[in-house]
């Protein structure tokens, strides 16, 4: 068993809906509801499953549309740490834009690809915590 793919990630209608609630001090937004809310620090979560298959996930392209996925270089297997801005998208899907990953496992933190991205909740299968 490999990663786990879809080939249009943001159609996917299991994806976790955060409620609405307004922005905190510490994200950015522009007040148009049809933008994203960006978080401005960098945060911590662990890549975990409900079920078995797989054996991690591919990255997924920014959903934002800000920058464009580099590669899928060293994709998050099962149980690694990833680190990065969490932002929550205009149709209220929460995704993490990832700067890093700590695969399970290692002491190395290693460069996420430039434009990163991982869902908070993928098809009741894989989620961050």
């Amino acid at each position: 068993m490999g990663a786990c793919a879809t080939k249009n990630i943001s159609s996917d209608k299991t994806m976790a809906k955060p409620e609405a609630a307004s922005v905190p001090a510490d994200k950015t937004t522009t007040g148009n509801d049809n933008e994203n809310t960006t978080e401005t620090s960098v945060q911590e979560f662990q890549l975990k499953k409900r079920r078995p298959g797989c054996t991690g996930m591919f990255w997924r392209s920014d959903p934002t549309g800000t920058t464009g996925l580099a590669s899928n270089a060293n994709w998050p297997r099962d149980g690694a740490k990833l680190r990065g801005r969490v932002v929550v998208t205009s149709n209220g899907e929460k995704w993490l834009l990832a700067t890093s990953v700590l695969q399970k496992g290692s002491t190395q933190w290693k460069a996420a690809p430039q434009g990163a991205a991982m869902p908070f909740e993928y098809n009741n299968h894989y989620y961050l915590e």
